[in-house]
């Protein structure tokens, strides 16, 4: 009966101090915040990422609708703005994993009634990010292209 009474008085002192509420509610809400900000992180990385594809596919399409050299020069040249930013091969894409090899860009010239349109074309998959790997996300795959109206110089 002593000890019952003890726990009581124990447990009723507990229920009255709140001493310590402070840093639980901080570890309480510690893992939602730390899964928000990389989420933040990972879907800047993944709208980054394609911009930069989008960015090299404009690039690419802009000088394929000027080029009326031999056209496997300018689609080599064409393919090197994309994946590189400039016209030579760099050793660096400015997309991880973004290389020729593995994402090809497909360029296609329609002609319609008053113009021609040449068409860049690709599909990357994206590095699998350690977030969304938790979460359990395959690989995200971008699929991008760009139309640009053949003007020739």
């Amino acid at each position: 009966m002593r000890m019952i009474r003890f726990m009581q008085a124990q447990l009723r002192r507990l229920r009255n101090e709140n001493e310590g509420s402070a840093m639980i509610e901080a570890l309480l809400a510690l893992p939602v915040l730390t899964m928000l900000t990389f989420g933040m992180l990972e879907f800047g990385s993944m709208f980054w990422q394609r911009e930069q594809i989008e960015t090299g596919l404009r690039d690419a399409a802009r000088y394929m609708a000027r080029c009326r050299h031999e056209t496997n020069t300018c689609q080599t040249t064409a393919r090197n703005l994309a994946y590189y930013g400039s016209v030579a091969a760099q050793l660096q894409p400015r997309v991880p994993n973004w290389e020729p090899g593995d994402s090809p860009i497909t360029f296609i010239e329609t002609t319609g009634e008053t113009q021609t349109v040449v068409t860049a074309s690709t599909t990357h998959q994206l590095v699998n990010s350690p977030l969304f790997g938790f979460l359990g996300i395959d690989e995200i795959t971008i699929t991008s292209w760009h139309d640009e109206r053949v003007i020739g110089w």
